[in-house]
Order: C-alpha cells, then structure tokens, then sequence
C-alpha cells in the first residue's frame, strides 16, 4: 500500500488501523495454521484494518478498493477457525464490529432485519424484546456473527427442526466490488451462503425467527453406537416434537466428567455431573410439548437388548 493509499484511508479516524501488533492479529482467525499449510499460505499480515460504520461506507470503501486494485477481506469475529477471513493477498480486514444494528423486526411475517457484526447472543436479547426468539444459532452463539454464519455455512442448535441457516434466510443485501448494492432473495442467497465473502460484502441480513417459548432438556443414554443408532431412528420415525438434537461420544463424556468446573471469582458456579461412559443424546423442546414427549418416548425407546 503506497502513502496516497495509506493517507486515504485515514479519513476513518479512529475506525482504520495501521498498528504492526493490530494487523498481525487480524491476520487469523481463532486457530493456528496447520505446521503443514502456513508455508504455502505465508504471510497473511493485512496492510490495514478499517471498521465502516453503516453500509454507505462500506460501499464507498469497495468502490475504491477495486479501482486501487487492493484486496479487501471481510470479517466477522473470525471464530470458524478454517481461514476464511484469512488475508492472504493482504490488503485491508473489513471488520464489522461497528455494523451490529438490528434494522427491523417484523412480528407478523417472523422475521428481522440485522447488520452483519451483530452477534447471535446479542440479536437474541435484543427479540425477546419483542416476544420472540431465533430458530436456531450457532454452538459459537456468544460471539460469532449473523454476516459470519452465513458466509460459512452450516448448521447449528435449532437445525433438527428448522435445517440448515441458509434455509432460514429471507433475503441479503450484498455490496459488490465495483461498490453497488444487490438485494438477493430466494435462490440469489446462494451466491452469497457459504461463499465466505467471495462473490461480495455482506451488509444486511433478513432471517426468520420464532415466538419465544420456554425450553426443556433431557438426555438419553446408549451403551453402544447400534444402540445409540437405532434410539435416533426411533425418535426420527415418531416425529417428536424436538427442537434440537445433539450427542456426544463415550469418551467425550468421560472427559467432560473430569473437565474443571467454570469458576467466577474462584466458586465455581455449575454442579459437577457424573456423566455415564456411554452415548449420550441431547434432546432440547419446547416446554409445553414436554408430557407428550415424554409419554412418546416410553413407548419408543429401544429395548435394553439391542
């Protein structure tokens, strides 16, 4: 990056960095480069950060990107940890961190309009202001971002009953290179999920949600894969009411029944669960659908024997 380019991007203030320790940060996401692919990536140390505050800026800022002929990655928190907002032909780390708004939210047709840099967690809080909930999230929930997931992909908490996120996005407003502004619905969200910030920068997005219920937990146990195997395909076939599955592996649990227990300010603040050495099935629903899960479930649990 020559200086007219440098003295350009200092109209951002306090929004553009140039710091060495900065840049270098921004040039991974949440986990190392394998021994065996950082050789042929190399340095991935970006010339700048800038943080755009609304999608104006964003625009103004790929128009001129593109023209300076300067490589633009955008980023989310960076928590996927497979190098996609790695800057490998360095140039400037779009972070979004200032565009985290919710734009709308429309209790009729389900649905909420957010910037990118919103975090789920930060998203939920602000619906159950409104009575409603997300329909599902990613295990990051805390600090990943809405813009994030979708360039990723994926699924997530929730994905049991309602899919993959792609099938819950409505519609993308995605700005191009050349700095226009493409609103993207139906199948057009394609070129945007899973893209990992390729065809364009994501500056909306309008997903569905949910009325918000109160959640229960249960958890099932199987001694074997055959038997843990065939649990799932009962309750699959019976067509229970389940938000979200998930299972861990016999020595996933045994680790988490030695795992420390969170502490804050030196007490622990959750009860030590002795997990049993086995397969172990998470079930999360809604709490009113409670007593006919669980009736269902009497009837349909595989026998002791298999």
């Amino acid at each position: 990056m020559n200086a007219q380019q440098h003295a350009y991007l200092e109209h951002y203030g306090d929004r553009v960095s140039f710091d060495p320790t900065e840049r270098r940060l921004y040039g991974h996401d949440i986990a190392a480069i394998p021994a065996l692919i950082a050789p042929l990536i190399g340095d991935t140390t970006p010339d700048a950060v800038v943080q755009p505050e609304n999608e104006r800026e964003l625009a103004d800022l790929a128009r001129w990107a593109t023209h300076e002929r300067i490589a633009l990655t955008p980023r989310g928190k960076a928590t996927s940890g497979y190098g996609g907002v790695l800057p490998i032909n360095h140039g400037i780390v779009i972070d979004f961190h200032h565009m985290r708004r919710v734009l709308a939210v429309d209790p009729q047709a389900m649905t909420v309009t957010v910037e990118p840099g919103i975090t789920w967690e930060r998203l939920d809080m602000q619906l159950r202001e409104h009575e409603l909930t997300l329909r599902l999230y990613p295990t990051s929930y805390p600090s990943s971002t809405v813009g994030g997931w979708l360039a990723q992909g994926g699924a997530g908490i929730g994905s049991y009953e309602f899919g993959y996120f792609r099938e819950n996005v409505v519609a993308v407003r995605l700005v191009v290179p050349d700095g226009l502004i493409c609103e993207l619905t139906g199948d057009e969200v394609d070129l945007v999920s899973d893209a990992e910030g390729i065809t364009g920068m994501i500056s909306a997005v309008t997903l569905r949600v949910q009325p918000l219920a109160h959640v229960s937990v249960a958890a099932l146990a199987a001694p074997t894969a055959k038997a843990f195997t065939a649990l799932v395909q009962l309750l699959i076939a019976a067509k229970l009411p389940i938000w979200s599955m998930i299972f861990i592996s016999p020595k996933m649990a045994e680790l988490k029944s030695v795992a420390p227990l969170r502490e804050h300010n030196g007490h622990a603040v959750e009860h030590r669960i002795e997990l049993p050495h086995a397969y172990i099935l998470t079930l999360a629903f809604r709490s009113a659908d409670a007593a006919a899960l669980y009736t269902c479930l009497l009837y349909t649990s595989p026998s002791p024997r298999d």
